[in-house]
């Protein structure tokens, strides 16, 4: 959609500060972030995504591992539990934010 209108706001510098943070947050512009709120959309951001994401990259990488060395007949049996407790740990988290955008 081609954006073809303007709109000028002021705000308080402390209203600003804190607009560009949540902004930032948000890993968005300004422009977007403003626009996004206006419009009542939810906007959701993980503060913690990296580690989340290279947690579960752990998990799958282990796995794939795993698998090879069962292929091979290297291995018979694995005890997956701490990837499995790991794994429902961010399960867990997704799900509390599922919840809170439902509301």
């Amino acid at each position: 959609m081609n954006k073809t209108k303007r709109i000028n706001l002021r705000v308080t510098e402390k209203e600003y500060e804190k607009i560009v943070g949540k902004a930032k947050k948000a890993n968005l512009s300004i422009s977007k972030y403003v626009s996004l709120s206006a419009l009542d959309k939810e906007i959701i951001f993980f503060d913690d995504i990296k580690k989340m994401n290279h947690e579960l990259s752990k998990i799958g990488n282990n796995l794939n591992q795993l698998t090879v060395l069962a292929h091979q007949g290297k291995i018979k049996e694995v005890n997956l539990t701490q990837a499995r407790d790991t794994f429902s740990g961010q399960w867990d988290e997704l799900c509390k934010l599922v919840k809170r955008k439902g509301k």
